[in-house]
């Protein structure tokens, strides 16, 4: 049976809808995932440069109760080491106060930050790295469980691409306390990847980046 569901991001285009016992879920294509990812991307460049992300390598936007952080893994980096990027922490939402959010956003642009502390880079274990290396992150399709009992944590929030030719390739990953944990293998990388970024994101601190 196929059905059709409309996207609660319109940038999202809808790849397919199935059906797993009593859950149905909306698969989504995110090859037009590019008006998220490109607000992140101002908001890191004015800070710490366009340059940015102008190498090959996996961008990853991590946020979680209002601290947003951008992780780059280069691919040529033999000793795997992970540069992270802080913004001064706003305490809102964008999605929840958009208009204060850029108002505090603005504010930061204008200001002269200290980037050095708001920057650091660190080598991952090869334990982390095979654990980050198998979720294949920008192979994944968004996923959107269709339930009314679910609680979608809006708070925590993985977007982000990879580059490695003329093309990015978006993946976003949505949190619902521990629903994906229950699904089984087929779903199991909807949960895995906040635990395996949860455990990167504990390596470092930001605590004078204000």
């Amino acid at each position: 049976m196929r059905c059709f569901v409309v996207a609660i991001l319109v940038s999202f285009l809808s790849f397919a809808c199935a059906r797993n016992y009593d859950q149905v879920y909306s698969f989504y294509s995110l090859k037009s995932l590019n008006a998220p990812v490109q607000y992140r991307i101002s908001d890191f460049s004015a800070i710490f440069g366009d340059s940015l992300f102008e190498r090959i390598g996996l961008f990853v936007f991590y946020e979680y109760l209002g601290v947003q952080r951008l992780y780059v893994m280069i691919p040529e980096n033999q000793e795997k080491r992970i540069l992270v990027y802080q913004l001064p922490e706003t305490k809102l939402l964008p999605w929840l106060h958009p208009e204060k959010y850029m108002e505090k956003r603005k504010l930061f642009q204008n200001k002269k930050i200290a980037t050095e502390k708001c920057s650091s880079e660190f080598m991952l274990e090869k334990s982390l790295v095979a654990e980050l290396d198998s979720l294949h992150l920008d192979r994944n399709l968004y996923v959107l469980p269709y339930s009314d009992s679910l609680n979608r944590d809006m708070k925590h929030v993985i977007i982000g691409f990879w580059r490695g030719d003329e093309k990015l390739h978006y993946f976003y990953y949505v949190k619902y306390d521990d629903f994906w944990e229950k699904k089984g293998p087929r779903f199991s990388v909807y949960a895995d990847v906040f635990k395996i970024m949860e455990k990167i994101n504990k390596k470092t601190s930001f605590s004078e980046c204000r």
